[in-house]
């Protein structure tokens, strides 16, 4: 029987044919005769991954393995590509390494050799927990040797986390961003939320001058007015598709597609640090906004959707602390005047 004749993912192999799918790690040998109703019922099985593979342990086979489980599969699409992003180094410096054979200074290590960016050394050594809690499900380790990943100590993030772009990058910003840059920019000022958010943000979500909608990181649902300022912008905006930030055709643009569009009007601008500033941190200006307008937590995480008061502190930072300050000794000076003399 000829390639042609055999059905996806089976070939010829002496005197049988093997069921070969790379991405899955499967290669099985089929002694079932082509187009008999057993070699069907084999094939189907194979086809919906039912039947058990025999594999190397190693860490190919783990990550191929982790690829094809629930707990990768409900990530969200953002989340997956991180993951990959990671992933892919791991297997590109220990793909042929037994995962029984990693041991906790072996991550500890990789951490320490990643530590001039703090943000993904940490991201390499979440994803290794993540890795070795799947290869303990599989059977590659044994529930004695625990995790290894766990308890390394991570990286802390200097200062108070994002920096919130100060007033003259944003004057010059706004001056030479074009229309589609400038939109962005207005959504995240205004609405302080995540740019993965405002990509997927649709006309029709759009109701009353409110925006309604789901957060895609935290799947918190979120009903935001939108400012005065929004609102005459998005007045401005013609409506060329089914989301608000399209391409010339009215498509949705990937959130590559507008960070690449954020990083070239910066790289254009006068201002020596421009490029150090990162589109989150708009969702930090906008939060400080809503703070010395004198809003207090629980209604700047109404407007933002942070889950508690640690998130708030890094994003709202001294202004957070100032602003209730202030407004704590004002009640003070009132009840001060207002309480009964002897």
């Amino acid at each position: 029987m000829t390639k042609s004749e055999l059905p996806k993912y089976v070939y010829q192999d002496r005197n049988y044919v093997r069921f070969i799918r790379r991405a899955r790690g499967q290669s099985v040998m089929m002694k079932e005769e082509p187009g008999t109703p057993e070699f069907w019922d084999h094939y189907n099985l194979l086809l919906k991954g039912r039947e058990p593979v025999p594999v190397k342990r190693n860490f190919e086979a783990l990550i191929l393995s982790y690829y094809e489980s629930e707990g990768f599969k409900k990530l969200k699409p953002r989340t997956k590509r991180d993951y990959q992003k990671y992933i892919s180094h791991i297997r590109t410096i220990w793909g042929t390494k037994d995962p029984t054979k990693i041991e906790t200074h072996h991550i500890y290590e990789l951490h320490r050799a990643n530590a001039e960016h703090w943000r993904q050394a940490n991201y390499l050594v979440q994803v290794m927990v993540v890795l070795m809690n799947h290869a303990r499900l599989i059977g590659f380790l044994k529930k004695e040797h625990g995790n290894p990943a766990k308890g390394i100590p991570l990286f802390k993030q200097e200062g108070d986390g994002w920096v919130p772009w100060p007033d003259d990058v944003r004057t010059e910003f706004e001056c030479l961003a074009p229309p589609r840059a400038r939109l962005v920019y207005e959504l995240c000022i205004g609405t302080g939320q995540r740019i993965g958010d405002i990509v997927k943000m649709r006309w029709n979500h759009i109701k009353d001058g409110a925006w309604d909608f789901t957060q895609g990181k935290t799947d918190k649902p979120l009903w935001i007015p939108f400012t005065d300022r929004l609102n005459a912008y998005l007045a401005t905006v013609e409506k060329k598709g089914l989301t608000v930030i399209t391409d010339d055709k009215g498509r949705p643009v990937r959130y590559e597609v507008v960070a690449k569009d954020m990083r070239k009007v910066k790289a254009g601008m006068q201002h020596p640090d421009a490029m150090t500033y990162v589109t989150h941190g708009l969702r930090k200006n906008a939060t400080i906004e809503l703070y010395q307008a004198g809003n207090d937590d629980e209604l700047v995480k109404a407007v933002t959707g942070h889950s508690g008061a640690e998130m708030l502190k890094k994003y709202g930072g001294q202004i957070r602390q100032k602003e209730l300050a202030t407004r704590a000794q004002e009640a003070r000076n009132r009840w001060e005047q207002n309480k009964p003399r002897t």
